[in-house]
């Protein structure tokens, strides 16, 4: 058998990153969420006059309940709010 005379095309066979491979993240001054977390928010609580708390509410497995997690962000509510509106 003859050797191949390009024996390495590394562009045909290289993996391409998808948009599903990609973690979106929603980013805040101190965190950063994830994109499929925002929709599992349960309230945004102002806590003093330079932060903000976000409460989750995710479901537990076989739906039995829920998990609540709660995220302190150093942004005011309505700047807190303005990023999680624009998503």
């Amino acid at each position: 058998m003859r050797p191949k005379k390009y024996p390495y095309s590394g562009a045909i066979k290289a993996k391409k990153t998808t948009k599903e491979d990609k973690l979106e993240l929603v980013a805040f001054p101190n965190i950063a969420i994830r994109k499929n977390l925002l929709k599992h928010i349960y309230t945004v609580v102002s806590y003093h006059s330079s932060a903000s708390i976000i409460y989750f509410r995710i479901p537990k497995v076989f739906g039995l309940g829920y998990d609540e997690q709660k995220a302190k962000v150093n942004l005011s509510y309505e700047e807190t709010i303005k990023i999680l509106n624009s998503y």
